[in-house]
């Protein structure tokens, strides 16, 4: 009788600070490690005026189809999150990106510590943040890249 050896699972596991959000692809013995420094970006988009939100989704996505792409070839990647943010975008102070799933040449992938939170500071009034639930928004991606 032979025994079959298991092929692995390609797997991202994302793990975010204030400062840097690490994506790790990994397959087998294979790991790819790829950051974001969230405050070199915001900065760069700031200066050149960038919007803010849009260009950081497309890093994400971006990261974490270069993070994948090394330890698993494919060509195209399927990416679904929701975003939902405390206020109104223009005045949030925190937004969570919750990743709900990652799929590689159709083939679904498993997915570790999949909420990013990003977080800034509060200038909202005391009414405006006691009201903040009424303007509280999520919305849900799905990209094909």
């Amino acid at each position: 009788m032979s025994e079959t050896t298991p092929i692995a699972k390609p797997v991202i596991k994302v793990k975010a600070d204030p400062e840097i959000i690490r994506i790790v692809g990994k397959k087998g013995g294979e790991v790819s490690l790829q950051d974001i420094n969230l405050k070199f970006i915001m900065a760069t988009m700031w200066w050149e005026g960038d919007p803010q939100l849009e260009t950081f989704f497309q890093i994400m996505e971006l990261t974490i189809k270069r993070a994948l792409k090394e330890v698993h070839p494919h060509d195209k990647m399927v990416i679904d999150y929701s975003y939902t943010a405390n206020d109104t975008l223009e005045d949030a102070s925190e937004i969570l990106v919750e990743i709900e799933n990652i799929e590689a040449d159709g083939e679904v992938l498993d997915v570790e510590g999949d909420v990013i939170a990003l977080t800034g500071n509060d200038s909202r009034g005391f009414f405006k943040k006691l009201t903040a639930f009424r303007r509280k928004s999520t919305e849900h991606v799905h990209r094909e890249i």
